[in-house]
């Protein structure tokens, strides 16, 4: 056998397919952290929402839960109103030394108005009430008590908006909004 008619075979990458296997992989690396970054942002805004949901949700069970009811009296033409008019929601937990169910005053829903106001930390847990946005706040939770103008004597509108903490009171990033109707029992 003649050493020159046996070809031999090398194993191995050429410096050319070690570039290309490194530049496509770099370029898969590259796209898969520009999905996780963005699926972090949704995972974040998500939480966000689901947590002023909740925080919104919880006021307006709270609203809804204070008594605004009739009494009969002996005369059936007249009855008087049993209602909550002296629940401070503002504070956690509520005293007797609010609003209760009273109309709120305007602007409540723009504006930090003590009664109508309070704040949550980043985990929905209440952290003060008042005009005076504190430190920890990291959601504004605001709330208006109005009779609905088809029957003010029997209808109450109740609104509540959850937004995130900013520079300008009147105005709540990405806010939440729920809106309910009571009717006298």
């Amino acid at each position: 056998m003649r050493s020159s008619d046996h070809t031999s075979h090398s194993s191995g990458f050429a410096l050319l397919e070690v570039i290309i296997a490194c530049a496509i992989a770099t370029t898969v690396a590259a796209g898969a952290s520009v999905v996780l970054s963005m699926a972090i942002q949704a995972n974040h805004h998500a939480r966000i929402r689901t947590i002023g949901t909740m925080a919104a949700a919880r006021k307006m069970e709270q609203l809804r839960s204070l008594a605004w009811t009739h009494i009969a009296t002996s005369a059936p033409a007249i009855s008087m109103s049993q209602s909550d008019v002296t629940t401070n929601l503002g504070i956690d937990p509520a005293t007797d030394d609010g609003p209760g169910l009273l109309p709120s005053p305007a602007g409540t829903l723009t504006s930090n108005t003590d009664g109508y106001v309070d704040y949550l930390d980043a985990n929905g847990r209440w952290v003060g009430g008042g005009a005076t946005v504190p430190a920890a706040a990291v959601y504004v939770r605001r709330w208006s008590v109005q009779p609905h103008a088809s029957d003010a004597d029997n209808l109450l509108v109740f609104d509540v908006v959850v937004g995130t903490r900013g520079t300008n009171p009147a105005s709540l990033g990405d806010a939440i909004h729920l809106v309910s109707m009571e009717s006298r029992k």
